[in-house]
């Protein structure tokens, strides 16, 4: 599977069990390392509205790829954590790739400042009154990862959950009163 296969793969009919089927491709081709490249940094060449779907589609298969087979996904923990978790720009992939994160704090370490961009990162996705509710819970499930491991958002958890109540949506406040606000 070339990364022109990938693309085409990515950026053409989105149908039910897309990313399911999408994974199952990349994994049979051996391509997790082309997927991986594509998600997160689609050819610059490519045209907007097909970027886009690059890289929301290769963030969503990553996700699956990542629940289905994670030590395919893993050599590119390092990777993830130090670069391409903090510096992802898509409002549609942050939601994927804050599933991925939440999951991959408990079984891997990243360097000190790898997590101190991440917990920037998912802060600020937290707060964003742009960002999507689902975008929203997975940067604060990121953050619960961090509170134990960085300061600051140990320091700051109460106004980083006070933040979000304001115009909080159900789920969001029952996650609230069941996990967020214990300590």
């Amino acid at each position: 599977m070339t990364e022109k296969d990938l693309i085409k793969l990515l950026s053409e009919r989105f149908y039910e069990d897309f990313a399911d089927e999408a994974a199952r491709a990349v994994l049979g081709a051996d391509a997790v390392d082309r997927l991986y490249g594509v998600a997160v940094a689609p050819p610059p060449e490519l045209p907007k509205p097909v970027r886009q779907k690059v890289l929301f589609r290769g963030a969503y298969v990553l996700e699956r790829i990542y629940f289905t087979a994670p030590e395919r996904f893993m050599p590119h923990a390092g990777e993830f954590c130090r670069r391409d978790f903090p510096a992802c720009a898509n409002a549609s992939a942050r939601r994927h790739f804050g599933k991925i994160m939440a999951d991959l704090l408990g079984r891997y370490e990243p360097e000190p400042e790898a997590l101190g961009r991440i917990a920037e990162a998912a802060a600020e996705w937290a707060v964003d009154p742009a960002a999507k509710v689902a975008v929203k819970i997975w940067a604060v499930e990121v953050l619960i990862r961090c509170r134990d491991r960085v300061g600051w958002v140990a320091e700051s958890w109460d106004d980083i959950v006070e933040a979000l109540a304001p115009d909080a949506t159900p789920g969001i406040e029952c996650r609230m009163r069941k996990s967020w606000k214990k300590s």
